[in-house]
């Protein structure tokens, strides 16, 4: 019995140990070591709006120490992006990759980081395999939703959080059930500033029919091709505080020496272009 309990135990840790070695956990955010101010270089989404029929896609910039890969968001294990990702992942052979979004938790060889994250999980992977360093470029979120409070109502803010998500979910297709996916995001309404604001799924739905009465329910909406009423302002403005802070990211770590490799959808590389 002792030695089944020892055998067992030397199981157990061996798999915690190579769990802690190999299991995927959110990328951090890169921490800027000065503040990042506003570029007016960087386009808008009303400036990009003129150019999103006419541009390459998928968009790249290439530097001798940089690439944005600007992509068309995918799940599709057999995007021919992905392999086009991979050929300006091995020309940079980059230091630092900086992918759109946190990621999250994936146990390797059971899980399929491009059917989880879609592209940002390919480069991911692609870092992992290289040894190169990984970083998030998003903005925090607390500090995100306090540059939106500077401009929108707590009520709206709460409610951009929660369906923010599902909107970018479902261009690849509704979920089974949408008021229990819904329910997973509703912690994002608990940052400060908008504490107790939306608490449920009922209060989204009373919001959404007050506020957006003439469109179709939030159940049947996607980000793919724009947002109604004060959704598409505040995403507007939302993506050029990130673009900003995604520029700022870029130029330190240039900066710094390092070879930068970035994926983000296409209007986040168009918007920068002109900045770099």
């Amino acid at each position: 019995m002792r030695r089944i309990l020892l055998v067992a135990l030397v199981l157990i840790l061996s798999a915690m140990l190579w769990g802690w070695l190999n299991i995927w956990r959110s990328p951090s955010y890169f921490e800027l070591s000065d503040p990042c101010g506003e570029n007016s270089v960087i386009l808008t989404m009303a400036q990009y709006g003129k150019l999103m029929d006419t541009h390459p896609r998928p968009y790249l910039i290439e530097r001798d120490d940089l690439v944005v890969f600007g992509a068309t968001h995918t799940k599709n294990s057999a995007d021919p992006q992905l392999a086009k990702i991979e050929d300006a992942w091995n020309a940079l052979d980059p230091t630092v990759a900086l992918v759109e979004g946190r990621l999250g938790f994936l146990v390797p060889y059971a899980m399929n980081p491009i059917e989880l994250f879609g592209e940002s999980g390919h480069v991911a992977a692609l870092a992992k395999r290289n040894g190169a360093e990984i970083y998030s470029w998003e903005l925090p979120r607390n500090l995100l939703i306090l540059e939106m409070l500077e401009e929108f109502s707590p009520e709206q803010v709460a409610l951009q959080q929660i369906l923010t998500p599902y909107f970018s979910n479902y261009r690849f297709g509704p979920p089974p059930d949408p008021d229990a996916f819904l329910a997973g995001y509703l912690h994002r309404a608990q940052y400060p500033g908008l504490d107790g604001v939306i608490a449920s799924v009922e209060d989204v739905d009373r919001i959404w029919q007050r506020d957006f009465a003439d469109s179709p329910d939030w159940r049947k909406t996607s980000d793919e091709y724009g947002l109604p009423g004060y959704f598409s302002t505040m995403a507007d403005r939302a993506n050029l505080i990130r673009n900003q802070h995604l520029l700022c990211v870029i130029n330190e770590l240039r900066a710094r020496g390092e070879r930068v490799f970035v994926v983000c959808g296409l209007s986040h590389a168009v918007c920068l272009d002109p900045a770099l």
